[in-house]
């Protein structure tokens, strides 16, 4: 009898072993696939400019790491959703893109018909993709808003500055991070800039506006429209006599100062209850603006947006991709502006396109459409500038221009 026990504890104690050294094999297994399917290959090119086959190179093989990201998470059922956010950031992030490659090694290289093209295997590293998204978000994501409303609070019109609605889209959104034009300063502006910030108000965008808006505070959104309660208590009166019951209309639209593009625009009204009026009709303010712009949740503390902010921040985001910037430049005639024109636009860093905005003797402008914010485009063109064959400075750096000095080496 003990030695049957002994054996049937034996043969249960070998199963244990077993299933457990099979449980960590096919653990090993499933992770091993895992790492597979981040693995891949891509080629990617860079086209060769006065004979700078290093720069080519180093284009070629970004070039090649950013391919390798999209396809290999467009694969993976998790990876899906941030190849569609990267799809939205890439012409920003493609510097970084070796940071999401690893483990990479280059299987071909070499110039081709005025190109350099790599071939490069690497594994994808989804954390770094998505760490370098919601960097990017953050970044070029959160713009700074000025809010630009007029309100009609029980009957009182309250122009920007210190309405009920600007306070609450502050408190909602600045726990989020989100950055406003504080309200004192825009009652300031209304004073002294009265006939710019009417522009601003009806949404239109020129440079005048833009001047004080982008250069001097730094607003690069604007939210306009109109806000506007109304009573409605007698709809309570039947179930209570001192309950005041309000509905606030919320009609408004977000713009890029930018560019004096409408990102996004919104209608809607809610009500709201309380024994006091004045609280009735902001809550019926909060009610309404939460719904848009979205609410920290008390429990986690954290912010969800609404879809209001939802197309305010992708929009921005875009804008940002092709931002129109204007180059101030002195110390170059006709044709060394061409050369530096024509330098820049192939071999800087994010920009797309280049456009000549006019020239008198060594004083010229032109404007760069531009992946990012100025101050990336003054650093790419501090630090290239020398390759490019020109001594470059720059003088004054704006939300939407720069001054610069430039000469030929």
């Amino acid at each position: 009898m003990r030695k049957t026990c002994a054996l049937i504890f034996a043969i249960i104690f070998s199963l244990v072993l077993i299933s457990c050294g099979g449980s960590k094999s096919g653990k090993q297994q499933v992770k091993k696939d895992q790492e597979n399917s981040m693995r891949g290959q891509e080629t990617g090119y860079g086209t060769i400019y006065d004979n700078d086959t290093a720069l080519a190179r180093d284009r070629a093989i970004d070039d090649a790491m950013n391919k390798l990201v999209k396809k290999i998470l467009g694969t993976t059922v998790e990876g899906r959703a941030r190849v569609e956010d990267f799809a939205l950031v890439e012409s920003i992030v493609e510097a970084k893109s070796s940071g999401m490659v690893r483990n990479w090694k280059i299987l071909k290289e070499g110039a081709e018909q005025g190109a350099f093209v790599v071939t490069i295997e690497g594994e994808v590293y989804p954390q770094a993709v998505n760490d370098t998204i919601e960097a990017t978000l953050r970044n070029y994501g959160r713009p700074k808003f000025m809010i630009l409303v007029n309100e009609t609070f029980e009957g009182k019109q309250n122009l920007p500055g210190y309405t009920v609605t600007e306070l609450t889209m502050m408190e909602l959104m600045g726990k989020a991070g989100f950055e406003f034009v504080d309200a004192a300063v825009t009652q300031e502006l209304m004073r002294k800039e009265r006939n710019k910030m009417t522009k601003a108000m009806a949404g239109t965008v020129g440079e005048g506006v833009q001047d004080v808006l982008l250069d001097d505070i730094g607003a690069e959104v604007l939210i306009l429209g109109e806000v506007k309660t109304n009573d409605q208590s007698h709809a309570m009166a039947a179930y209570s006599k001192n309950m005041k019951s309000k509905s606030a209309i919320v009609n408004v639209k977000a713009v890029d100062v930018y560019t004096g593009r409408v990102l996004a625009s919104t209608s809607v009204n809610q009500p709201g209850v309380h024994i006091d009026s004045d609280t009735a009709s902001k809550v019926a303010i909060q009610r309404c603006l939460s719904s848009i712009l979205g609410k920290t949740d008390d429990a986690t503390g954290k912010f969800t947006s609404g879809p209001f902010m939802n197309q305010i921040t992708r929009k921005f985001l875009q804008s940002a991709t092709q931002r129109m910037i204007m180059l101030n430049i002195a110390g170059l005639n006709y044709d060394e502006l061409t050369k530096f024109r024509n330098q820049i636009e192939h071999r800087v860093r994010g920009i797309h396109k280049v456009y000549t905005r006019g020239q008198a003797g060594k004083y010229s402008k032109i404007e760069v459409e531009f992946a990012g914010k100025t101050n990336d485009l003054a650093d790419e063109l501090k630090a290239k500038a020398p390759n490019l064959g020109f001594m470059v400075e720059i003088k004054e750096s704006y939300p939407n221009r720069i001054m610069l000095t430039a000469k030929k080496k």
